[in-house]
């Protein structure tokens, strides 16, 4: 479901705990989301405000993120006004998705001045607004004159229309009930009650008595997480035994939205480098269904030889036809030769002749043709299986890779990589394991940062991770399973069973001449069988 009023005043209730904390740090999360630091009884909560078309929200976050160097002018203005502001009051308008946060601090002249900051969720014309004292100082978005409302600075703020709905938290039980039981459909509800979306009074209008039920489910405050078909959804009250309930809402939009929002940041970031890495996929597989059409058409070359030797053996004949029946004598079976009347026998013969070489050549070139695109295709889906499982930092890195092999052009604006950092987690033990998330981290983990004696796990004949157990010598089988899990959650296999993964020394391993250096033979490996088990890896610490 959408992130609806109801669960949004529910999810305000939870942020009022953040209320007298103190502002500390404002930074750009990525190019419409912001992350908000706030320390509040000697903890700090990261608060973040995501302006995205596809999943506005707000919420409470565990997530790490990247930030730019240079932050847009807007993030400069919410530092200006909000950073070191205590926060006074946090509340929504009614049951309407708008979140006002209330903060205070010294400004330059040193007076003690108060300023809103109102968050609109509305999909892609979500907004934050800086207001004082009503007016409007600066917002994400404009809207201008000619739009509904008008959102510019220096003009007086006003809340969205609610067309005349109710917020049911105003109304008593009685009169909530018989409200209710007055509409007809759930389309009927939703028409009339704010923030009430079309699955919760779904599930309401399923009883005998809607109004009652429904008075229930929107006094619930069981954030859960549940199956709608086959996809996963959430909601404030429990649908279904087998929801999963959350301590707090904050907790399950994180989890929620964390691989779409993830996604999304990468798509705005890389130019959505994943659909452009599928589409090479695409090509080379087109390109290699033609090459090998065509290679199909030239096991016709020793046909064209024969009709050419026949037709200077039967020299002697003449036909002005099309075709001419002669014996071959390689089977003393008759055969029939087509012919082209603008020729004799002799040049036509040559028209063969010419035929088959133009096809004996053609072979060896499109073998080499197919041999280029198999490796493509090879590296393509390498590429691909890295972004799957790849961060924001490990997806710029693939595509700088991609413009250093001539594939992209560089971006107008050139940011700056940050230097590569290599997933490392520590084993129960204390051993390192290091994890290489796209081909320069891949090269640096084995050919650059390892020891002969270390041991190198890789799933097997699919594309994934080179991960390096630290360690030279005492290999528990605990730690073997733990880097064979590795290796076999950061690869295709992620979501199979019983996944098939080599090991063996970096001793072993052997870049591949006139390959790139992604890709390496190994010798001496042995092979492990691993279910992936996520909840193990989460578990597991990482190294800072």
């Amino acid at each position: 479901m959408a992130l609806d009023g109801i669960l949004f005043y529910k999810l305000k209730n939870e942020l009022k705990e953040l209320e007298t904390g103190k502002i500390n740090k404002i930074q750009e999360a990525s190019e419409n989301e912001f992350l908000f630091t706030i320390r509040h009884m000697k903890e700090n909560y990261k608060l973040l405000i995501s302006l995205s078309a596809n999943y506005p929200r707000v919420h409470l976050t565990n997530e790490s993120y990247t930030f730019p160097l240079e932050p847009k002018s807007f993030t400069m203005l919410l530092r200006k006004y909000f950073e070191g502001a205590m926060i006074n009051e946090i509340e929504t308008h009614e049951t309407d998705r708008i979140l006002i946060i209330t903060a205070s601090k010294y400004n330059e002249m040193g007076d003690f001045e108060a300023k809103k900051l109102i968050l609109e969720i509305m999909g892609r014309y979500s907004n934050l607004i800086i207001v004082e004292n009503d007016i409007i100082k600066e917002s994400f978005r404009h809207l201008g004159i000619s739009e509904l409302r008008t959102i510019l600075p220096n003009i007086r703020y006003t809340y969205p229309q609610t067309l005349d709905k109710i917020n049911p938290f105003s109304l008593k039980k009685d009169e909530f009930i018989n409200l209710i039981n007055s509409y007809e459909n759930p389309k009927e509800c939703t028409k009339h009650i704010l923030g009430l979306s079309q699955l919760v009074a779904s599930y309401a209008y399923m009883s005998n008595n809607p109004g009652l039920r429904l008075y229930e489910i929107i006094h619930e405050n069981k954030p859960c997480l549940f199956k709608e078909g086959n996809k996963q959804d959430f909601t404030f009250f429990k649908p279904t035994d087998d929801a999963i309930v959350y301590d707090n809402f904050s907790s399950l939009l994180d989890d929620f939205y964390k691989a779409q929002a993830k996604e999304e940041r990468i798509k705005a970031k890389t130019n959505n480098i994943q659909s452009f890495i599928q589409k090479q996929i695409s090509k080379n597989e087109t390109k290699k269904t033609k090459l090998e059409l065509e290679l199909d058409n030239t096991k016709k070359a020793e046909h064209y030889r024969l009709c050419g030797e026949l037709l200077i053996a039967n020299n002697h004949l003449k036909t002005k036809d099309n075709k001419i029946e002669v014996i071959n004598y390689y089977t003393n079976e008759p055969i029939s030769i087509s012919l082209d009347p603008r020729y004799d026998l002799m040049g036509n013969s040559k028209q063969y002749f010419k035929k088959y070489q133009k096809a004996k050549n053609a072979i060896l070139h499109i073998k080499e043709q197919l041999e280029i695109i198999k490796d493509e295709l090879e590296y393509f889906h390498l590429l691909l299986s890295q972004v799957k499982v790849a961060d924001l930092d490990d997806v710029l890195e693939i595509q700088q890779e991609l413009i250093n092999n001539h594939y992209l052009l560089p971006p107008k604006k050139h940011e700056r990589l940050k230097k590569t950092q290599i997933l490392t987690y520590i084993l129960p033990d204390d051993s390192l394991v290091m994890v290489g998330k796209n081909n320069i981290q891949n090269d640096q983990v084995t050919n650059k940062l390892s020891k002969p004696n270390e041991l190198w796990f890789h799933v097997k004949d699919a594309p994934g991770s080179h991960v390096v157990l630290k360690k030279t010598c005492d290999y528990t089988e605990e730690n073997i399973r733990l880097c064979a899990n590795l290796a076999a959650y950061y690869s295709t296999f992620q979501d199979s069973s019983s996944v098939p993964v080599n090991y063996t020394q970096i001793k072993n391993i052997k870049k591949i001449p006139g390959k790139r250096n992604c890709f390496v033979s190994i010798k001496g490996e042995k092979t492990i069988y691993i279910d992936p088990d996520i909840k193990l890896i989460e578990n597991l610490k990482i190294k800072k």
